[in-house]
C-alpha cells in the first residue's frame, strides 16, 4: 500500500501525457524527432566546443547551427545520390509492357502450371498465368496513376512545416543542452527530481549511441547491396540498396522486404533476358548479395548496435522486438529498443526493489 502512495504522481502525470498525445499527436511526434536529431549532432556539438580560435571558443549558438548543418548535410548527400535513381526507377516501372513481362515468363509459368494441373493445385492450367498479369497490371498502375503530383504536393507543405519545426526545436536543444531536461523536469515533483535526472542522464548516452549506430547500419547496409548489384550489373542498384538499407531500420523483417524489393526491381529490369538462361540465374545471383549482407549485418552490425549500444543480451533484444511487434506492429518493433531502453532507465531508479528489475538493468 506504501508502494501505491509512493508513486501516485504518476497517475495524472501518465494522463497528462496521454491528453498531448491524443491531441497534440504532431507536436509531439515533432518534439521526439527533434530530439533524436539532437542526439545525433550532440557528438559532433560537443567536439566544436572543443576547438578554440585563438583562445577563443565558438559559441554555442554557432555550434549548434553547424551540428545541425552537418547532420542535414549528410541526409541531403544521401538523397543527393539516391533521388536520380528514384526518378529513373519509377520511369522504368511506368513503362513496362505488361505483355512482354508476362511472354518473358511465359516458360517457367508454363512448366508451373503443368504442375498444379498435375496435382490438381489448380482447376485451370491459365489461371496462374491470369492472376500474375492482374498482379503486374495493378502494380504498375498504381505507380503510374495520375493523381501521384497532386498527391505529392499536398504532402510538401507538410513536410517544409514539419521539417521548419523540427528544425527550430532541435537546434535549441542542441544550443542548450539542459533545455529538454528543463522540459521533462518541470512535469515531477520536487522530490524525485535527483531520480529522473540519473534518468535523463543514463538515457542520452545509449541512445545516442543507439541512433547514430543505426545510421550507420543503413549506411553500411544499403551499401554493401549497392555495391554488390552493381558488380551483377544490376540496374538501379544505388536505388535498391538504398530502400533495402532503410527497410533494414525494421528489425528481422526488413531485411526479408528489402530482399523481395531487390528482387522484384530486379525480375521487372530483366524484360526481355531468357529466363531460364539469364533472369533465373541473375536473381540468384542477387540473392546471394541480400544473403551475404545480411549475415555480415547480423554477426557484425546489429550485436554492435542493437545490443552493446544500449546494454542489453541479444537473446533480451530479440524477445522484446518480437513482443513489441505482436502488440503495435511493424511502428513497435522499430521503437521496441529506444522504449525499452527508457523502460529500463525508469525502473532501474524506481523498480529496483524487485529481483527481476535488477536482473535486466545491472550493465546499464
Amino acid at each position: 500500500m506504501q508502494f501505491s502512495r509512493k508513486y501516485l504522481w504518476l497517475i495524472p502525470l501518465v494522463i497528462f501525457l496521454g491528453i498531448m498525445f491524443y491531441f497534440f499527436l504532431d507536436i509531439v511526434g515533432y518534439i521526439i524527432l527533434a530530439a533524436i536529431i539532437s542526439l545525433m549532432g550532440r557528438p559532433i556539438m560537443k567536439l566544436l566546443q572543443q576547438v578554440s580560435i585563438k583562445g577563443k571558443k565558438i559559441p554555442d549558438a554557432l555550434s549548434a547551427f553547424l551540428s545541425l548543418a552537418a547532420v542535414y548535410g549528410i541526409v541531403a548527400l544521401i538523397f543527393s545520390l539516391i533521388i536520380p535513381a528514384v526518378g529513373r526507377q519509377a520511369a522504368n516501372i511506368a513503362e513496362i509492357d505488361i505483355q512482354a513481362v508476362a511472354q518473358n515468363l511465359e516458360e517457367p509459368l508454363e512448366r508451373l502450371e503443368a504442375f498444379a494441373s498435375k496435382y490438381q493445385f489448380q482447376e485451370k492450367e491459365d489461371e496462374i498465368t491470369s492472376y500474375i498479369e492482374a498482379q503486374l497490371t495493378e502494380f504498375v498502375g498504381s505507380i503510374r496513376f495520375s493523381s501521384f503530383l497532386n498527391t505529392l504536393g499536398g504532402i510538401i507543405g507538410n513536410i517544409f512545416v514539419a521539417m521548419f519545426a523540427i528544425t527550430f526545436i532541435s537546434y535549441f536543444f542542441l544550443k542548450e543542452a539542459r533545455l529538454f531536461n528543463s522540459m521533462i523536469m518541470a512535469l515531477v515533483p520536487s522530490e524525485y527530481e535527483s531520480k529522473v535526472q540519473n534518468i535523463l542522464e543514463t538515457i542520452k548516452p545509449l541512445l545516442t549511441r543507439y541512433f547514430i549506430g543505426v545510421l550507420f547500419e543503413v549506411l553500411l547496409v544499403g551499401s554493401g547491396i549497392a555495391f554488390g548489384l552493381s558488380l551483377l550489373g544490376v540496374e538501379n542498384a544505388i536505388f535498391i540498396g538504398f530502400f533495402a538499407g532503410s527497410l533494414n531500420i525494421i528489425p528481422y523483417v526488413g531485411p526479408i522486404l528489402g530482399a523481395i524489393l531487390g528482387l522484384t526491381l530486379t525480375l521487372i529490369s530483366s524484360i526481355g533476358m531468357d529466363f531460364t538462361q539469364e533472369a533465373l540465374p541473375l536473381m540468384i545471383k542477387v540473392a546471394g548479395v541480400f544473403l551475404v549482407v545480411q549475415a555480415i549485418d547480423n554477426l557484425v552490425f546489429q550485436p554492435l548496435i542493437y545490443s552493446n549500444s544500449v546494454k542489453a543480451h541479444p537473446l533480451e533484444i530479440f524477445l522484446v522486438i518480437l513482443m513489441a511487434g505482436n502488440v503495435v506492429g511493424i511502428s513497435g518493433m522499430i521503437l521496441a529498443i529506444p522504449v525499452y531502453t527508457i523502460f529500463r532507465a525508469i525502473a532501474k531508479e524506481f523498480l529496483s526493489q524487485f529481483k527481476i528489475i535488477r536482473s535486466i538493468t545491472q550493465d546499464m
